[in-house]
């Protein structure tokens, strides 16, 4: 029987297809199933009268599966954090992965606060939060200094938590770097990520914490 013969192609095709639905990763399904449609071309376009359907949906079928094999190729890829990334992601979402976390990263700015910019304004609502990577943060109501922000603290997360308004000031001691999230793209993207969410309120609540037992502290001194 000559290689040509028109069944070799569709019988090949559908063991690899049989191979696909054997195998647990979703990569090697999708390639398994493209190499299936590929081979199987030749037997609707060699019938001696060509099955342009069949020919069609096929062809169909392999484009899908080249680009959905090519997202989760993409997708599984390493990520290589920056060295302030890498600090953001330990201090705050460790718990995510890496490629999880440069998205919420894409939703947040880098900025910079100069020596008396006010990142808090006492009674206005907070229009965002911002996690301090350096400088100092002093936190005053009525000239009262109730302590300072550093690296790594939050500025806004117990507004953020409790929806109300700012009862402090928050001022820049120093020249401040944070990365800042906008408090409503950063809703909508938590809405969709209800991972990202339970990892972002436990740090926050930490946050919170932390910020108490220092204010505790100063209080017993």
């Amino acid at each position: 029987m000559s290689l040509l013969n028109p069944n070799f192609f569709i019988h090949a095709g559908n063991v690899l297809l049989l191979v696909a639905y054997t195998v647990r990763d979703i990569l090697w399904l999708r390639l398994f199933a493209l190499a299936s449609s590929l081979i199987a071309l030749p037997y609707f376009a060699l019938q001696p009268k060509p099955l342009w359907e069949p020919l069609g949906w096929t062809i169909l079928f392999a484009v899908i599966n080249v680009y959905q094999s090519w997202r989760i190729f993409v997708e599984r890829r390493p990520v290589k954090l920056t060295p302030e990334e890498e600090e953001i992601h330990k201090r705050v979402f460790r718990e995510l992965p890496p490629r999880k976390f440069l998205q919420v990263l894409s939703i947040g700015t880098y900025t910079t606060s100069e020596i008396g910019a006010r990142l808090l304004e006492r009674g206005k609502r907070a229009q965002a939060i911002s996690l301090i990577l350096r400088g100092k943060v002093r936190v005053t109501r009525d000239e009262r200094v109730l302590g300072e922000l550093t690296a790594g603290d939050i500025v806004g997360s117990a507004l953020i938590l409790s929806g109300v308004s700012a009862d402090v000031n928050a001022v820049a001691t120093e020249e401040v770097r944070s990365l800042r999230w906008e408090v409503d793209p950063l809703d909508q993207f938590l809405a969709g990520n209800p991972e990202t969410r339970i990892a972002l309120q436990k740090y926050l609540a930490q946050d919170l914490a932390g910020k108490l037992n220092r204010a505790v502290a100063n209080l017993n001194q």
